[in-house]
């Protein structure tokens, strides 16, 4: 047999599979493999990745934390070609990446490669260097049994004839191939009812609204129409994308930052907005952490996967799992606190642990525990505190949330930052653990349909939020911009309405007595995945035809194998679907950390294996369709 394929993007997670397919292909060398790769954006990088957006983007995780590549660690079941990580890539590439960037003229990569080190927040224009060149590396390492067809186009349509799937290009070109591989990364979706409705009333009163969507492709630093600068402009959502928002209206409009003896401080230039901010936790995701944990803790020690594939019956992540992922959080906290922080604690840590380990989690036992050894309540571990540090607290104005608010970002940026507080990155390591046990249990079938999306919606919810947050520059300058009153913080249970009689939106918190009202709403966060309203052909179309089928939370289902699902319940022999906008599986992100034999790989590794095996029967898993799924709530996504 000789395979053809297609890739249906040429983004990260296209990167990986390819490079994958190559390793396995190298096994039989005589055995010849065409890949086609569709995609109208550049390769490695893709759209979302791609070189073209304001350079005052960063990246979301230190350079030395992220590889596209396998490295020494990754335990894979084909031959393994190691890659650096980005910032081993920019170290060895520094002087011709800075004379690249001399000579283009584009001056602030080049003040910036100079200036990387391990913990340095790149750009993501410079990022795309890196995934470009990824790219290139896994293309100049193909054996010469693998051929590689680009197609800078989209896909729009995907048949089948006897087996063989048909895939028709934008370009009216037509691919006939016997597997296929969706892997677009974050698809737009076209307005849903709820979108629709807030563009009719803005429209009707000449207000303003800022759908959900991509910050960089909203041109929100040239076309000051949409946020007029001086304009109250509520914004829903404290995420990754308000980040952004803060940063294109702010320095992208020509506002300046200062050290001064004091602290960080905002010049701004007139033309930024005045931004009323709240989400439903009423907070911006924690720091990320900027010291290196110089000791791991035993991990896992209470939550591990051996404990519950066993399970009779499928399992529910908050009844079943939950618990212990709470008590392999807590044991990581007080297995670090006991060791590098021993004058805070007042029991031997032995004897500590001895009547940690049998205690359950919540249990009247392990609180007294605590409450004996730990005498400080900052060194314990309050989970619920660390997840809603707003809840159940109401402040008198809205000038006392705000300062509840700008105090608790103060405060998360000066710990996080503190290896006085290692605990912190204790518990950080553990969450990654159960990151990745949730995630094999997810995509090996055994949580309850619930738990699927559970593990998309709040479990991922809060994993982002306490791992995965802004770089700390980032929260210190919306600290300066909220004390220069572009920013202005609204609380927690934020509820956003249209006011037809004042004629504007209005804002509320749980947490205030007051309430805002603007004449623009920006929706900040990304637009939440749907097939059936998706703006990417190909996914539109199959949803129409009930051949992929869509859990409640708008994500397409697939099978253990990453095969995709009907709506009928049956697999499809030759269809895949990988990255953020498929359910249950893990590994939506588009790179993976150094080091820890990353899920990531050992994914890309199973779907190019499993490729390159004859296609099996159609099997069917159970029916399953959006009508029959949970629905989720619509509030405001943090």
């Amino acid at each position: 047999m000789s395979p053809s394929l297609c890739l249906v993007g040429a983004g990260p997670r296209a990167l990986g599979v390819l490079d994958r397919l190559s390793a396995h292909a190298s096994n039989d060398p005589a055995r010849r493999v065409e890949v086609h790769v569709v995609d109208p954006h550049p390769p490695g990088a893709g759209r979302i990745w791609r070189a073209d957006q304001h350079p005052l983007l960063w990246m979301n995780s230190r350079a030395a934390d992220v590889t596209v590549l396998p490295d020494a660690s990754s335990v894979l079941t084909a031959p393994v070609r190691t890659g650096p990580t980005l910032h081993a890539w920019l170290d060895a590439h520094r002087e011709e990446l800075a004379a690249e960037f001399a000579a283009a003229g584009e001056d602030d990569l080049h003040r910036e490669v100079l200036g990387v080190r391990e913990g340095t927040f790149v750009s993501r224009a410079l990022g795309s260097r890196y995934l470009s060149w990824a790219w290139r590396r896994v293309l100049d390492g193909l054996p010469p049994n693998v051929v590689v067809h680009p197609h800078r186009t989209r896909v729009v349509d995907l048949g089948e004839e006897g087996g063989v799937q048909v895939v028709q290009l934008e370009d009216g070109g037509t691919l006939r191939v016997d597997a296929v591989v969706l892997a677009q990364g974050h698809p737009d979706v076209v307005p849903g009812p709820r979108e629709r409705a807030a563009r009719e009333f803005a429209d009707r009163h000449g207000l303003g609204y800022v759908a959900p969507g991509y910050t960089s492709d909203l041109g929100l630093v040239e076309d000051e129409r949409t946020l007029p600068p001086g304009a109250d402009v509520v914004v829903a959502g404290m995420g990754l994308a308000f980040v952004d928002l803060t940063v294109l209206v702010g320095q992208g409009r020509g506002g300046r930052f200062t050290e001064e003896a004091h602290g960080l401080v905002y010049h701004p230039s007139g033309r930024e907005p005045v931004l009323h901010v709240g989400s439903r936790r009423g907070v911006p995701y924690r720091s990320k952490i900027t010291y290196v944990l110089d000791q791991r803790p035993p991990l896992p020690r209470f939550f591990s996967a051996g404990e519950f594939e066993t399970s009779p019956r499928p399992l529910n992540l908050r009844a079943d799992l939950w618990p212990a992922i709470a008590k392999e959080l807590a044991g990581a906290h007080y297995h670090e606190l006991f060791r590098a922080h021993p004058d805070r604690t007042s029991m031997d840590a032995g004897e500590f642990e001895r009547r940690f380990a049998p205690a359950a989690w919540g249990s009247r036992e392990l609180d007294d525990l605590v409450g004996a050894a730990v005498p400080d309540p900052q060194d314990r571990l309050d989970l619920r505190h660390l997840d809603r540090p707003l809840a159940g607290w109401r402040g008198a104005d809205a000038r006392e949330v705000h300062d509840r608010v700008r105090a608790h970002i103060a405060d998360d940026v000066a710990r996080r930052g503190d290896p006085a507080h290692s605990p912190d990155a204790a518990v950080f390591s553990a969450l990654l653990s159960c990151y990745v046990t949730v995630a094999g249990l997810a995509h090996r079938g055994l949580l309850d349909e619930a738990s699927r999306l559970e593990v998309d919606g709040w479990w991922h919810g809060f994993f982002s939020y306490v791992a995965s947050g802004p770089p700390p520059q980032r929260l210190r300058e919306l600290l300066a911009l909220a004390d220069a009153g572009v920013v202005r913080f609204l609380g927690g249970d934020l509820r956003v309405r249209p006011d037809e009689v004042g004629r504007c939106w209005t804002a509320r918190s749980a947490n205030s007595p007051e309430e805002v009202c603007a004449r623009v709403l920006v929706d900040a966060r990304l637009p939440t995945p749907s097939l059936a309203e998706s703006a990417d052909p190909l996914l539109a179309a199959l949803a129409r035809r009930g051949e992929v089928a869509e859990v409640g939370d708008g994500r397409i289902v697939v099978d253990p194998d990453q095969r995709i699902v009907a709506a009928d319940g049956s697999v499809h022999p030759s269809r895949f679907a990988v990255g953020p906008w498929v359910a249950g599986g893990g590994w939506a992100a588009a790179f993976a950390r150094p080091g820890l034999d990353a899920g990531f790989f050992r994914l890309n590794d199973r779907i190019a294996a499993t490729l390159l095996e004859p296609a099996p029967r159609v099997s069917v898993v159970g029916p399953r369709s959006a009508s029959s799924a949970p629905s989720r709530e619509t509030a405001p996504a943090d």
